[in-house]
This record gives C-alpha cells, structure tokens and sequence, in this order.
C-alpha cells in the first residue's frame, strides 16, 4: 500500500475544462478531505479514483482496491440487507458461511443487527447509511472515497455516524478521500484538508491535523484556528 497519487489528471466536459494537468497526493491510511465550492470537481475527482469517468493522466496507489460511499445509499429495495451486502462481497469470498460471519460482524459493530433481514424500505435515514458504511468496509480495498455521504442527515445524527466511520476505520485503515461542503465535517475527520478552486481547479489550500479524530471535539483550540482559515476561505470561495 503507498499514497494515492494523482499526476497530471486532465478532463473535460464539452468546453469546460476541469482538469489541466492536475496534481495532489493523499497520504495512506488518513483521512483526506476535499473542501471548495459546488462544480469545481470534487465528486469528478472521485469517479476519476473509482474509474468511473475517462481521464488522462495517471492515478497510482489504489491497485488494492476501490470502495465508495455515495450520498444515496444505491441498495437494491427488492431485497434484505443481508442479501444486499452479500451481493457486494460473494464474489470476493466464496464460503457462504464466512461471509454471513463478516456481515454479522461489520452489522453488530454498528449497531443494526436488527436489520439484517429487513429490506432498504424500512429502514431509516441514518440505518441506510449505516448499511452504506458496512457495505464499504466488507468489501476489500485500500481506498475508501466519500462523496457527501452525511449531507441529508441531521447534525446529532451525523456526528454519531462520523464518529462509527471513523471508529471502524481506525480497526482497519484504509486510505480516505472524503468529499464534503461542510466544514466542521472536515475538522472532525481530516488528518489533511485540501481546498479547491479556480477553473482549472487548483489546491489553494492544504492543512494537516495532528490529533486523533476519535478523542475531538468542535471546541478544539486547534481546530479553531484552522476552522477561522477555512471561514475566511469561505468568504469568497463559498466552500460551504
């Protein structure tokens, strides 16, 4: 496993050009997070990493695998959340028995055991996104991109989720790229924060934070003097 490397990204779509000759390294086993304002290609950037959209360039540190958290859930409805996440991961192992293992394992560390026979339709905002996080962390990669997963989500409920995120994570680290408009998002996950802007987009802002995500808190004073960094930012860019 090594940093997720992204040299010379170049993509366009019809006449604007998102990508010229773009660069940013995310470092291995920490939480990246991209910041900037709507359009300017953060969520390009992710299905750039997942291999969704063509591009040129090279994008190296990821050949252990890719999973994503979308801002839906993308679960098929017509069957259990057992079924659902089983679909992710049979193909990867192929003992039913060690697979039903995984899913009750990954469904018990958050909480929703419950709803393990029970189907997407019935289950609430905050169970799906759990079944969303239990999906990326069953399936085998190194690298995990986020794309808004908490937007819809209310405030109390999104710090629980973060904090199970960052909980699960800390047992098997993978490589995080996390795509948010939300700054104190940012400051409760990131080990680096990277802004974007400009048309090509361009880093104008890059911060690491040393301390561990499981042990902050909002009131930090560390975290206020990159939170008061990234409100002047916001001032003209509108990251939020």
């Amino acid at each position: 496993m090594s940093n997720l490397t992204i040299n010379n990204l170049n993509l366009s779509y019809e006449d604007k050009v998102i990508f010229d000759s773009f660069n940013i390294e995310f470092e291995e086993k920490k939480v990246n997070v991209i910041l900037g304002p709507s359009g300017i290609g953060k969520t390009t950037l992710l299905n750039c990493i997942a291999s969704i959209l063509p591009y040129s360039g090279s994008i190296s540190g990821h050949e252990g695998g890719v999973s994503y958290i979308f801002q839906k859930d993308r679960l098929i409805p017509s069957i259990s959340v057992f079924k659902n996440l089983d679909l992710i991961i049979r193909t990867v192992f192929k003992d039913k028995k060690e697979r039903a293992k995984k899913i009750d394992e990954m469904l018990e560390l958050l909480e929703i055991s419950e709803c393990k026979n029970k189907y997407p339709t019935q289950l609430s905002g905050g169970q799906l996104q759990r079944v969303a996080i239990a999906r990326a962390f069953l399936y085998p990669s190194d690298v995990l991109l986020l794309d808004e997963p908490f937007k819809a989500l209310d405030s109390s409920l999104k710090y629980r989720l973060i904090k199970e995120l960052l909980k699960i994570n800390s047992i098997n680290p993978k490589t995080m790229v996390f795509v948010t408009h939300a700054i104190d998002e940012s400051l409760l996950t990131a080990d680096n924060i990277f802004v974007l802007d400009n048309t090509p987009a361009s880093i104008i802002f890059n911060e690491a934070i040393s301390s561990n995500q499981l042990d902050r808190k909002l009131s930090d004073p560390d975290l206020d003097l990159v939170r008061k960094k990234l409100l002047d930012i916001n001032e003209s860019i509108e990251i939020k």
